[in-house]
């Protein structure tokens, strides 16, 4: 029996300096493996919501300046636009002024020109109206300073 229990011992001394130390060690190895697995994920957790967080406030401000580019756009264009109408306003009042300008030239020539005529029609008609009188120079004078009166 001491037989036994002596070769019990030595066969649990070498189970356990073979077997059960090699596995205790392994299985404290992956258990601080896990342990340090579950530390990591949830480091890499906290960075995920940090950089989520960090994603959301600069998608926000980044609309924010969108939109404040697009109000900026649009009172450019309202300006640019209304100064176009004012341009063309004040050219289309341009021409208008320059029409105006030539048909009152063109009017005055041709009054001129009708009066001119008209002179010439007058003395004319006077001239053979008066062919029979002995006052030719006389009447002559007289109408040529009346049409210049008239002119």
């Amino acid at each position: 029996m001491l037989a036994q229990l002596v070769n019990f011992v030595i066969v649990v001394v070498i189970l356990w300096w073979f077997a059960l130390k090699p596995l205790t060690a392994t299985m404290k190895k992956r258990s601080d493996d896990i342990n340090q697995g579950l530390v990591d994920a949830e480091a890499a957790a906290k960075k995920l919501r940090e950089v989520e967080s960090e994603v959301k406030a600069k998608l926000q401000t980044s609309k924010v300046e969108a939109d404040q580019i697009l109000d900026n756009a649009k009172k450019q264009a309202d300006l640019n636009r209304q100064e176009n109408i004012a341009k063309t306003k004040q050219e289309v009042a341009n021409l208008i002024k320059k029409a105006k300008d030539q048909i009152q030239s063109e009017k005055d020539t041709m009054v001129a020109e009708a009066k001119g005529e008209l002179a010439q029609v007058v003395v004319a008609a006077l001239e053979k109206i008066l062919a029979g009188t002995d006052a030719k120079d006389l009447d002559k004078k007289y109408i040529s300073k009346v049409l210049k009166d008239l002119k």
